[in-house]
């Protein structure tokens, strides 16, 4: 069973990439993933979330930082 987190302790939400998702099987080509984490006050990341695209980490970083009423911190680029 997966450890409940405690997302009281959420301060801000990093959204950063592209990280390395491996190699594609159907094209041969590097696939890029982008993290979005949920970080304490000292940046130790309590809960993370892979995406596929640029665009998706966007939006869901803002999406969960503004439900969460945290700061956002953006250091991902486009792949």
């Amino acid at each position: 069973m997966e450890e409940e987190s405690d997302l009281t302790e959420v301060n801000f939400v990093i959204v950063d990439g592209p990280y390395s998702g491996g190699i594609s099987q159907e094209i041969g080509d590097e696939v890029p993933d982008w993290v979005v984490a949920l970080c304490d006050d000292e940046g130790d990341d309590i809960k993370t979330y892979t995406c596929a695209s640029y665009a998706s980490a966007m939006e869901l970083g803002q999406l969960i930082a503004r439900e969460m009423k945290v700061e956002l911190v953006i250091e991902a680029m486009r792949a």
